[in-house]
């Protein structure tokens, strides 16, 4: 990964802005975002920070890769209207991604917010590390290599992100949640603040990056005043609200939801992480639907991808991250109801799908039935463990999404 650390401090940031700019973030999703200084979540606090002080912001804008300069080009097409009303954009990137944007957009004002020190990797105790330094850093190569905090020491540069101590806290109200009260941000998704309090809640189809899409039905829970059982991907915080995320009823739907996710895709989505989780977590060790296994054509006309539609659970992750964050829009759904697929292209071989290798689909891909394949023989010789047995009884099952 390539190792950034924010070169502005937020007084430094509006001195380059005006009033009168209309202003549009533009954050990579890749290697500065686990530096730690961009992402959505990251945007969304500068534009808070932004729009408290008197700034306008028209549209953040996240990219897979920003160093891709043909993914900023299909960005720049797919968002015309409104890019063109823009008169500054600032960049959440490292500093090639900078350059692309520049290149892209060579009459607007852009505004770099970082500093690139080379490539390295990340360790989950001290975080990203810099262990290739670039020629132009002075940096003498270290064994251990440096750290975040050792960089910003010595070139003098600015901690973490945009002072995001100090941006405004966003108002917080009291929800019950199983029972017991719980202080939560008012108007916010409420599973992604069920999760910020470590709260387990399925999911397979959320992630913050790409938004809602409400296909998976993990996540259901029960809200008072609400019929029936809802996403609480797909749910806004409302004040005094109710909720219950388990019960026995919640739980079975759940189990349920897994046991024909597996008797469609087979033994081997066990070998998925998440899947194989869940199915511990929920204690399912049979399966009430018959085996149906897909048998599909797995695509490996790709020279960079291989697409294993047996694997797809149409959670929609793949559609979202083609169309939002690469630009592509490569990937999408077809047909309806049971029928429903994803194809590439007007179902064409993912070969001649005009793919731009960004890997944003194979990144938020939770069954791997999207994957590189650098490493797709190892997934498919992965051993894994049988977790459910099958009923002998013919059962009718029907399509998991």
């Amino acid at each position: 990964m390539i190792i950034s650390v924010r070169s502005l401090s937020y007084d430094e940031l509006k001195r380059n802005l005006s009033r009168d700019d209309k202003i549009v973030l533009w954050s990579c999703d890749t290697c500065v975002k686990h530096c730690g200084i961009a992402g959505m979540e990251k945007m969304t606090t500068l534009a808070d920070m932004l729009k408290e002080d008197g700034y306008t912001v028209i549209k953040k804008e996240l990219i897979s890769e920003s160093c891709q300069i043909n993914l900023a080009k299909k960005h720049k097409k797919a968002q015309e209207d409104i890019l063109n009303k823009a008169t500054a954009i600032i960049t959440l990137t490292c500093e090639l991604g900078y350059q692309c944007v520049r290149n892209v957009f060579p009459k607007m004002k852009v505004i770099a917010t970082a500093k690139t020190f080379g490539s390295g990797n990340f360790s989950n105790r001290k975080g990203p590390i810099l262990t290739s330094p670039l020629p132009t850093t002075n940096l003498e190569i270290n064994p251990e290599g440096y750290t975040l905090k050792n960089l910003v020491e010595s070139f003098s540069l600015q901690q973490g992100f945009f002072d995001a101590d100090k941006a405004p806290n966003p108002q917080k109200i009291t929800i019950t949640v199983d029972g017991k009260p719980l202080e939560v941000k008012k108007d916010a998704n409420l599973l992604d603040e069920l999760l910020a309090h470590r709260m387990k809640i399925p999911h397979l189809c959320y992630d913050s990056s790409l938004g809602s899409i409400g296909a998976c039905r993990m996540c259901l829970v029960k809200v008072e005043g609400k019929r029936g059982f809802v996403p609480s991907c797909c749910t806004q915080i409302e004040e005094g609200m109710v909720v219950t995320t388990e019960d026995e009823e919640i739980n079975n739907l759940r189990k349920s939801v897994l046991q024909m996710i597996v008797a469609e895709c087979g033994e081997e989505i066990q070998q998925s992480r998440d899947i194989r989780f869940w199915l511990r977590r929920y204690k399912i060790t049979e399966n009430r639907f018959q085996l149906s296994k897909k048998d599909e054509v797995v695509d490996d006309s790709d020279e960079v991808l291989i697409r294993d539609p047996n694997r797809c659970i149409l959670c929609g992750r793949c559609v979202k991250a083609c169309a939002n964050l690469s630009g592509q829009k490569v990937i999408n759904f077809a047909n309806r109801g049971s029928n429903t697929v994803t194809i590439t292209g007007l179902n064409d071989p993912f070969a001649n799908a005009d793919c731009a290798h960004c890997l944003a689909c194979a990144h938020y891909c939770p069954t791997n039935a999207i994957t590189p394949k650098s490493i797709s023989k190892k997934i498919s010789g992965y051993p894994f463990w049988t977790l459910i047995s099958y009923p002998k009884t013919m059962t009718r099952t029907t399509r998991a999404g």
